[in-house]
């Protein structure tokens, strides 16, 4: 900066004026230093600014099962959504599911000054040790249920589950399975739920449940060993997520079972495939955008004093080609 002001004959105040966007330079000279800063190569120094200022300008995440498209999308949403908020983001991932591993991300994130700590952890595991760890900091549960009292934004899971299955209760089936995920899986749990108490809202009887690893080589894999043993069982399927749904199919039409004429499917996510499958995948949309933006939001309500109520989500059906009356 000093450079630049030698460069344009003004003082380095002129300069900082210009480089912080304050009004009180004449536009010729904002001009000349604007032109001089791009030519000698000048890029703020965001540090030193923020220690000036004695704020950072970063938020942290701490994140689990980023192999996973769900916390992936989280993760991408959350960034996009801070960066819009003119924050940066500093993300430390969780490689096993444990209270000192929770522990050593929040407190590294910590270090680091950061504004706020935004948490997915979409694991379910007793977590209110961690209250004492987070407690002089500013914290939003993203999707999550830490056990203990701070603001959360939810997507509502179970409802998600309960409308898939009561789309195919309309379209006229009365054996409807469930293609779920491990139970520890807080999602995975809701989502079983949804589908266990809509069928008996019903007066229906669950069909059989399977579990995968989320992803499409578990679903194919255990619908090709369902279709073995109980494929006489069920008219339809809801499934705990896309990738899953989109192994199961692949299973299906290996057997000549045909989708949807012999077998509906719902899936859960609306990933960016779904509507390119063939057939096109009838889903549950979660808004990954709305669920960063809004956790986002509510960490920015506390940084401002503010207080952030607790948000929740609400998915839709999304009706494609997967799905037929009975």
């Amino acid at each position: 900066m000093r450079e630049v002001a030698d460069l344009a004959g003004v003082s380095y105040q002129t300069v900082s004026r210009v480089v912080n966007e304050m009004r009180d330079v004449a536009p010729k000279t904002r001009e000349r230093v604007l032109k001089l800063l791009g030519e000698v190569g000048y890029r703020p120094n965001l540090t030193a600014r923020e220690l000036a200022n004695q704020q950072s300008s970063v938020v942290g995440v701490v994140i689990f099962g980023t192999r996973y498209q769900g916390p992936t999308q989280i993760m991408v949403s959350i960034e996009q959504a801070a960066k819009e908020m003119g924050f940066s983001v500093m993300f430390t991932g969780i490689a096993e599911e444990s209270v000192d591993e929770i522990r050593r991300a929040v407190t590294e994130l910590c270090s680091h000054q950061v504004r706020g700590v935004l948490i997915h952890l979409p694991i379910e595991i007793e977590l209110s040790h961690l209250e004492k760890v987070c407690r002089d900091i500013h914290l939003v549960a993203v999707d999550s249920d830490f056990g203990f009292k701070t603001t959360s934004v939810f997507v509502n899971q179970e409802l998600g589950s309960r409308l898939a299955t009561r789309h195919l209760i309309k379209l006229g089936h009365r054996q409807i399975g469930f293609l779920g995920a491990p139970l520890i899986w807080r999602a995975a749990k809701l989502r079983y739920e949804g589908w266990r108490k809509e069928l008996m809202a019903h007066h229906l009887a669950p069909g059989p449940r399977f579990e995968a690893d989320w992803s499409a080589a578990g679903g194919f894999s255990v619908t090709r060993d369902f279709i073995i043993k109980r494929r006489e069982e069920i008219s339809a399927l809801v499934v705990a997520n896309d990738q899953m749904a989109i192994g199961a199919i692949r299973a299906f039409e290996e057997q000549r079972i045909r989708v949807p004429d012999d077998i509906s499917i719902v899936g859960f996510d609306d990933i960016p495939e779904a509507g390119f499958i063939r057939p096109p995948l009838t889903t549950i949309k979660q808004d990954f955008a709305e669920l960063g933006k809004l956790s986002v939001l509510c960490l920015v309500d506390q940084l401002n004093g503010k207080v952030c109520r607790d948000r929740t989500i609400r998915p839709k059906l999304i009706e494609r080609n997967t799905t037929a009356n009975r």
